[in-house]
């Protein structure tokens, strides 16, 4: 893959993932798509959708969460896409690093706290972030 398809892929892939960071943060507010409620029923043991973020700190944590995930898909998008483009191998594998180090924390936890299926989506994200990043031909 060369660098300027990699970038393209990276602006492609983060912006759709910046969309879903947003929806994802307003899964307390308003679940306007109905996405989060198939995500949660999905993800997550207790089989109630958004139904389950019955109480201002499930709602916070949302909202942070998606925080999070928007801030990680900037970078993706802003950092992490000109740098591959430009062929700068720390940006390239501070990105491949960051991405596993998010993909432990939160497959761990998801785990521990009872939601192992969440592994799933998480490995199809990982894989999805990681494409552009592991198959770009270096130019040296």
């Amino acid at each position: 893959m060369s660098p300027q398809a990699s970038g393209r892929y990276i602006r492609i892939v983060g912006s759709f993932s910046l969309l879903v960071a947003l929806i994802f943060a307003l899964a307390g507010v308003n679940d306007f798509t109905g996405a989060n409620d198939l995500f949660f029923r999905l993800a997550s043991s207790g089989g109630n959708g958004v139904a389950g973020l019955d109480t201002a700190e499930a709602k916070l944590a949302m909202a942070i969460a998606g925080g999070v995930f928007g801030g990680l898909m900037a970078m993706y998008i802003f950092i992490t896409a000109p740098g591959v483009e430009q062929g700068s191998d720390l940006i390239r594998k501070g990105s491949i690093y960051t991405f596993l180090v998010w993909f432990g924390i939160d497959s761990s936890a998801s785990v521990a706290s009872g939601n192992p299926q969440n592994v799933i989506p998480n490995i199809v994200f990982l894989v999805a972030y990681l494409v552009p990043l592991l198959l770009v031909k270096r130019t040296d």
